[in-house]
């Protein structure tokens, strides 16, 4: 007999065994997979205690994906799938039939929205099962986790609505999709939010990738994307892919904190190498979606020689949906290097830490490590501005600002300046002006109803963690314009330093040619009260 909905105590092992039953997979098959072990120690994080099954559940992803595919296979494939509810809190089927018997009361409703922590959808399917899955992400720790990318997400359990803020996250189909659809997918679903724009199922990303390409490969089955095709997609639902080319961690790291700060989630491609051995051999080349990172060492690194402080150096995790781990998965910047064969020579690199086993799977957890190889920034197509060219403009301002601290002309600056800078919009940016007890009169008013443009750059300058300055940049502008829109000067001493010292040709004569000169004029032309 047809049952509607069940529920069970969580645990692991009964996850694993509604997922193989609801499946069809086999109990070894799933135990086998990389998401058992990581959906145990993600529940145990985030306190899961209960399990609701939804059965005969539709989803409209898999639906497309079927329609597409498996309808037409020979062998029969179930068009329904399972959606597992996962709660905080020890809810028995009694709960929920006086739930859904006497109807919803304030207490009843809030009892299971409190305790929500989100949903898998388990697909019938032999091997890849892991369909739409919107958790909860992990809490923040006192700040040091952030999650700018995540979205609202509602679940309606037989006419009961329950939120949960996510990214929604899937496992690769490697029939209708691969590691770049799904990073793809999950992706979109952040870009939806931020540039409007619809979301397409894993199998309408796998087809727009292969439009108006050259017919290597079958476009379903599909057995992966590359850079191209994936770029190919992201223009085709009306955004602009940057590509950037990972040379290191100060790059890898600066580029994910200026975009994920404005909720822009980014795609990251990776080598991967087994390091059960003496040398790493590589396994081959993965795309995760990255969602997330954390702040967790306790000081911003000096660029090299320059002694340039951003504030993106001292991220030491970033989070990312791995569909062949989970989502949030944990990527750790440990300092360890891989060495490894190329061309005949032996090289060393930096490297990331994974929860993928080497050893054909059957080394432990962490045996494989990732190599950083490029970003792909699915990004609004008015911006033009990129990262790396707010970076070289406030790198020698920096530098400018820094002889003037070393001078004497800032008493009160014992130490170099840190740099936070990140993409943003100017309704944000107004909104914390707002908010600020810094300004008052005339300059506040001013800033605040200023018309700027909707995309903004934003650099803040931090003195032991209390804003000094903030450079705003036009995002949309090109780069041989004056990009440079405005400063916002918290230290009014600091304020008045700079603009003296900007109408001293002499003084900022050797930063005439610079990157920094556009700032340097914006601070000439402002009046000396």
């Amino acid at each position: 007999m047809f049952q509607p909905f069940e529920v069970f105590e969580y645990h692991i092992d009964k996850v694993s065994k509604i997922i193989a039953e609801k499946s069809g997979a086999s109990l070894k098959a799933v135990n086998k997979k990389l998401h058992r072990c990581y959906f145990e120690n993600y529940f145990d994080g985030i306190s899961a205690r209960t399990i609701i099954v939804e059965n005969g559940y539709i989803d409209r992803d898999f639906l497309n994906d079927y329609a597409e595919y498996y309808v037409k296979c020979f062998k029969h494939y179930r068009r329904k799938c399972t959606r597992l509810h996962f709660f905080r809190s020890l809810l028995s089927s009694e709960d929920l039939d006086a739930l859904l018997s006497s109807g919803p009361d304030d207490f009843s409703e809030s009892k299971f929205q409190e305790a929500y922590l989100g949903f898998i959808v388990v697909k019938p399917l032999p091997q890849t099962v892991i369909g739409r899955t919107c958790l909860t992400a992990y809490p923040s720790d006192s700040g040091r986790r952030y999650f700018p990318i995540l979205r609202p997400y509602k679940a309606n359990l037989f006419g009961l609505s329950l939120r949960t803020k996510s990214l929604a996250f899937q496992e690769q189909d490697k029939v209708v999709a691969a590691c770049a659809t799904s990073a793809l997918w999950s992706v979109f679903h952040g870009t939806g939010m931020l540039f409007q724009h619809p979301i397409p199922s894993p199998v309408e990303i796998t087809k727009k990738a292969t439009d108006n390409f050259p017919i290597e490969d079958r476009a379903i089955p599909s057995h992966g994307l590359n850079i191209a095709q994936m770029a190919h997609v992201i223009r085709n639902i009306g955004l602009e892919p940057i590509l950037v080319h990972v040379r290191n961690h100060y790059i890898l790291k600066g580029v994910l904190y200026a975009y994920l700060k404005g909720a822009v989630p980014l795609i990251m491609g990776i080598r991967l190498y087994d390091v059960t051995g003496k040398k790493a051999h590589l396994m081959g080349k993965h795309a995760v979606a990255i969602t997330g990172y954390s702040l967790g060492l306790s000081e911003a690194k000096p660029l090299d020689n320059i002694g340039f402080l951003l504030k993106a150096s001292q991220i030491d995790k970033i989070y990312v949906h791995d569909d062949q781990v989970g989502p949030f998965a944990r990527m750790k910047f440990d300092g360890k290097k891989v060495v490894f064969d190329q061309e005949k020579e032996t090289k060393e690199t930096s490297s990331i830490s994974t929860s993928w086993r080497g050893d054909n799977g059957n080394g432990p957890i962490g045996s494989a490590r990732a190599v950083a190889e490029c970003v792909l920034i699915p990004i609004y197509h008015k911006l033009r501005i990129t990262f790396e060219t707010i970076h070289h403009s406030v790198l020698f301002f920096d530098l400018f600002f820094e002889q003037l601290r070393e001078k004497g002309f800032l008493p009160s600056l014992v130490q170099r300046l840190e740099w936070e800078i990140y993409f943003t919009t100017i309704n944000k940016v107004k909104k914390d002006l707002l908010n600020s007890k810094t300004f008052n009169g005339s300059y506040r008013k001013d800033a605040l109803t200023e018309n700027m443009p909707r995309f903004i750059w934003r650099a803040t300058a931090h003195n032991q963690d209390s804003p000094v300055l903030d450079l705003l940049f036009d995002a949309t502008d090109i780069e041989q314009g004056n990009f440079f829109l405005r400063a916002i000067e918290h230290d009014l001493i600091i304020a008045k330093v700079l603009r003296i010292v900007a109408k001293e040709e002499a003084v900022v004569k050797n930063f005439a040619e610079s990157p920094a000169n556009r700032i340097l004029e914006w601070f000439k032309e402002q009046p000396i009260d």
